[in-house]
């Protein structure tokens, strides 16, 4: 018997016989022939809750990728529907992102949490950890799926931003961020270090400070809000039933507490709004005349001249902050969306306001119908009450001139048998029983009838 290569006291095979001459497989890897993989056209796993992708007997599509999969599994769980909601009406207490506090630190929270490597800014970040830390938004928030690329959108910006700024502050005061290694904070600073990229922060500081000629740098006094953070907290503070104006916000943004401007690009621009307005609102308001109307043609017809006269060189609109960012699409420019959703409140506006009118011509209508229907009701009655009076005036007359029908035949043919005329042949002829001819009685006084007809109906 053999003596066992292993331990002895773990060693619990059963020997086995020299002359089979086996090779030793404890510490050789397995390999895999040909033969037992699966053939290349076998559809690859998917994550539970994605669909497949479609298939085609002539055209072969390829599948997704393994992220893309990923993401639409993560954007599908039912336990997603649980999360805080985000929309961008913040309808029902959803929150919104450059609105909400707490979105924007889970934002930072993310990407500190992962910042392993030495990256000057979000460009350098490997697309794997950026996806992780988009699927890492994904499993914290719900959102329709109508508002995913506008929120992709937005987190990514808002991502962009927080990396840059704080990254930047750090370097500014001398002081190693908590979450970057020593190594790599030391691999950052080499790289800002180099001439290339001090030209470019030179460059980009210029730009920051460039102002239009006989203007001076733009300066707000928002501190570390931000505009769209102010415009909502000014509409639930002040008690506004419609969003502000852009003009309010710019005003309460770049004015000092005495309300003076510290900014005369964004006087300029609010003063030639206000006076342009004021020329349209003179000559007529094409909303409606009441003063919900008039309140809200004033505040698009001022977002509509502010969106013209406010454009910048980089396509933006000046003085708005990131409130210009909101219900833009991914391949749209700001002053495209913000005059497209301008504009769509206004035809909603002017929807309201045929409405109204319609409304009130359907109340006009009514009220005319119930007044023509109560001065027939009169009528009616008024009608009725004459014939009522004409019957009962009639009745005596009749009662009164019946017995002297009955008596007149008989004296005239009395006469006429004395006389010895032949009697007439209407009298002679029978008449049928219920038959009775009728009776005019003619008197040269007017009757009391006459006397009322000629009096009441002029006849």
């Amino acid at each position: 018997m053999a003596p066992s290569t292993g331990n002895a006291s773990n060693d619990r095979r059963r020997p086995r016989s020299p002359s089979l001459n086996l090779p030793d497989v404890r510490r050789v890897r397995p390999t895999m022939s040909t033969e037992s993989m699966p053939p290349s056209s076998a559809q690859p796993t998917r994550p539970p809750g994605t669909a497949a992708p479609p298939t085609s007997s002539s055209v072969s599509a390829a599948p997704p990728t393994y992220v893309r999969r990923t993401e639409d599994a993560l954007l599908r769980a039912p336990s997603r529907i649980n999360q805080p909601h985000l929309h961008p009406d913040k309808i029902n207490g959803a929150l919104w992102i450059g609105i909400d506090p707490e979105v924007h630190e889970f934002i930072k929270a993310t990407w500190q949490a992962d910042y392993w490597g030495p990256w000057p800014s979000w460009i350098k970040v490997p697309l794997d950890t950026r996806t992780s830390w988009w699927h890492s938004f994904i499993q914290q928030y719900y959102w329709e799926d109508r508002f995913h690329d506008e929120i992709h959108s937005h987190w990514k910006r808002q991502t962009q931003v927080t990396i840059s700024g704080r990254l930047s502050q750090k370097k500014k005061h001398h002081q190693q961020p908590s979450y970057i290694s020593v190594k790599d904070w030391e691999t950052i600073l080499a790289i800002h270090s180099t001439p290339a990229a001090k030209a470019k922060s030179k460059k980009a500081s210029a730009s920051r400070r460039s102002a239009p000629p006989k203007k001076k740098m733009h300066v707000h006094g928002a501190g570390p809000r931000t505009f769209a953070n102010i415009a909502y907290k000014m509409v639930v503070e002040e008690g506004f039933e419609a969003p502000i104006s852009y003009l309010d916000l710019v005003r309460r943004t770049h004015s000092h507490k005495d309300g003076t401007f510290m900014d005369e690009r964004a006087e300029s621009i609010i003063l030639e709004v206000e006076e342009a307005v004021d020329e349209m609102l003179q000559e007529g308001s094409t909303f409606g005349d009441s003063e919900t109307d008039t309140t809200t043609s004033k505040r698009l017809l001022l977002n509509q001249e502010y969106i013209k006269r406010g454009q910048t060189s980089r396509g933006t609109i000046y003085g708005l902050g990131n409130l210009q960012y909101q219900n833009k699409g991914p391949s749209e420019s700001v002053p495209a969306a913000l005059k497209r959703n301008n504009d769509m409140e206004m035809r909603v506006s002017g929807l309201e306001s045929i409405t109204q009118e319609v409304k009130s011509d359907v109340n006009a209508l009514k009220a005319d119908v119930h007044a023509l229907k109560t001065d027939f009701n009169e009528a009616t009655t008024k009608t009725q009450s004459t014939l009522n009076s004409i019957l009962q005036l009639l009745q005596p007359q009749s009662s009164a001139a019946q017995p002297s029908q009955r008596q007149s035949p008989s004296h005239s043919q009395a006469q006429s048998e004395g006389q010895g005329q032949a009697p007439s042949p209407a009298q002679d002829q029978p008449q049928a029983p219920g038959h009775t001819q009728p009776q005019h009685p003619i008197t040269d006084n007017p009757s009391a009838l006459d006397r009322w007809c000629n009096a009441e109906l002029g006849m």
